[in-house]
C-alpha cells in the first residue's frame, strides 16, 4: 500500500490531520487537528446547552422518553448553532482527506 493511500485512510477514516502527519507536515497535521478538536468541542457544547434548553422549555415535567427524545434531537441538530460547526467540520475532513491523499510527499529537500 503507497503512502497515499494510507495517508488519506488515515484522514478519511480515523481523524482529519493524521495523514498530513503520516506524511511528515506537521505544521498543516497540527492546525487540521486542533480545529477539527475545537469544532468538535463546540459541536458538543452547542448540543448541551441546545438540548437542556428546549428540554426545559418544551418537555420538562415529562420524562426523556423515546416519544420526548426524537423530537427533541431533531430541534438541536438542525439548530444552526450546532449545524454550522458541523457542516465546517464535515468539510475540514473532506479537505483533509483529499489533501493527505492526492497532494505528493514532499521530499526531504524541499522542507
Amino acid at each position: 500500500m503507497s503512502s497515499s493511500v494510507k495517508a488519506f485512510l488515515l484522514s478519511a477514516f480515523v481523524f482529519p490531520g493524521l495523514g498530513q502527519l503520516y506524511k511528515q507536515e506537521r505544521r498543516k497535521g497540527l492546525v487540521v487537528i486542533l480545529a477539527a478538536n475545537f469544532l468538535f468541542g463546540l459541536m458538543l457544547l452547542a448540543f448541551l446547552i441546545l438540548f437542556s434548553q428546549e428540554y426545559l422549555a418544551s418537555y420538562y415535567p415529562a420524562p426523556i422518553t423515546t416519544e420526548v427524545l426524537r423530537p427533541l434531537l431533531m430541534k438541536v441538530i438542525t439548530h444552526p448553532f450546532f449545524l454550522v460547526p458541523c457542516l465546517i467540520l464535515v468539510g475540514l475532513w473532506g479537505y483533509a482527506a483529499v489533501d493527505a491523499g492526492f497532494r505528493p510527499v514532499p521530499s526531504p529537500t524541499e522542507e
